[in-house]
């Protein structure tokens, strides 16, 4: 129950922070109050502290999609690769740490059934399982917990995710620029009803992480 708890208030305090910086963002293009280049002026600890935000929200179970987005608009786009390779590739280090020492019982039932059909092939084939299950599924956290829970090596897990997590990066991205593009060119009461969809959607996910499931195990 402690665990539960603990749990689910880092999330909260994740997805509100999560939140606050979107609409940070979106006030930045859609209302004009603030210049991005005020926030690239913050310079290293901007980008330490995006990195760590990511790992941690990751690990926990937000999709690392929620930062890879908005990346591109904050810097230049190999700045933003770099960012989001770190970040995401240290949120599933963390995410099969979690799961294959520290919450295990609380984390296997909620891997889907449609991972656990690969698990086999990890005994024989495990760098590409690896990799095909990350260029299907990127860095879905499940996946980090499920591959924790096998018996695949650590560097193993970490060679076969970085090399399957480039291609995907690079797409959300260049996605992220256009659809800040978008963003830009709205007025405020449709981008609020955009953050308000985002918002939804961000609460259903916490939603599934943070609810009871039946054992898949």
């Amino acid at each position: 129950m402690i665990i539960d708890q603990l749990k689910g208030g880092v999330l909260l305090v994740l997805a509100a922070g999560v939140l606050c910086g979107s609409w940070f963002l979106l006030q930045q293009y859609s209302l004009g109050n603030v210049e991005i280049s005020a926030l690239r002026s913050l310079g290293w600890p901007l980008v330490v502290g995006y990195v760590l935000g990511m790992i941690l929200a990751g690990g926990f179970g937000i999709p690392p999609a929620v930062f890879i987005f908005p990346a591109g608009a904050l810097w230049s786009l190999p700045l933003a690769f770099g960012v989001c390779v770190s970040g995401g590739l240290g949120a599933a280090m963390l995410g099969f740490m979690l799961a294959r020492y520290g919450f295990r019982e609380k984390i296997s039932p909620k891997i889907p059934a449609k991972l656990l059909k690969f698990e086999r092939r990890l005994e024989s084939h495990a760098f590409g399982t690896v990799l095909v299950m990350r260029l299907l599924f990127y860095l879905f956290p499940p996946l980090n917990w499920m591959l924790g829970l096998s018996q695949i090596r650590p560097v193993t897990f970490l060679s076969a995710t970085f090399a399957g997590m480039l291609p995907a990066t690079f797409l959300y991205l260049w996605a992220g620029q256009g659809i800040i593009g978008i963003i830009m060119g709205m007025k405020a009461a449709h981008a609020g009803m955009l953050a308000g969809f985002a918002f939804v959607g961000f609460v259903g996910w916490l939603w599934w992480v943070l609810k009871p499931h039946k054992s898949s195990m």
